[in-house]
């Protein structure tokens, strides 16, 4: 946020979905919440129906055998292995976060585009060098409270990558900054 305002983009009060912070060689644009809309509580709700299943697995052992087809203890052990497995993913797939951050980085020409961790570690980095970047757009929502997205294209590619989320105002803000920034780093080179 602060460096947005230090560059001149926009008041901090005005910035709601995404957060700018200070890199090496400038500044991060993140989100604050992930693809789901309520994320921490989305999030919180599957780790817990992820231990419940993995309980579950345990919880079968104490009930009397069922004689379905086949023998009762075969049957217990894979139910026990699938419910363990499911539970396991289910969980993991909570815990990893779904946030996206982007950076440019003017000494490099490149615009690095990751996906953060619930701890905001790197999970997955992509850099797309600016000779690759084709255009940079706003792709808007017909929803009243719907999100904007930004997006990347390519040109030795017809596939197109979303970097961020956020508000309508937020990302037309942000497409601007970049912009004007890699305008002024192409003239510089």
């Amino acid at each position: 946020m602060n460096a947005l305002v230090r560059f001149g983009a926009v008041g901090a009060e005005n910035w709601n979905s995404l957060v700018a912070q200070p890199a090496e060689t400038g500044y991060a644009v993140s989100e604050t919440t992930g693809k789901f809309r309520h994320t921490s509580r989305n999030e919180a709700i599957l780790r817990f129906v992820g231990i419940v299943i993995v309980l579950g697995a345990l919880i079968q052992w104490s009930f009397p055998n069922a004689s379905f087809a086949g023998d009762p203890m075969t049957t217990k052990i894979m139910m026990s292995v699938a419910s363990a497995l499911i539970g396991m993913a289910v969980y993991s797939f909570a815990t990893r976060g779904h946030r996206s951050e982007i950076r440019f980085d003017p000494r490099k020409n490149e615009l690095v585009v990751s996906a953060l961790n619930r701890q905001d570690r790197h999970k997955a980095v992509r850099r797309v060098p600016l000779s690759q970047v084709k255009s940079i757009y706003v792709r808007r929502t017909d929803m009243p409270h719907g999100m904007a997205a930004l997006r990347i294209r390519f040109f030795n590619n017809p596939n197109e990558l979303t970097a961020i989320r956020g508000t309508d105002t937020e990302i037309e803000m942000l497409h601007g900054l970049l912009c004007r920034d890699i305008r002024m780093a192409r003239k510089q080179s």
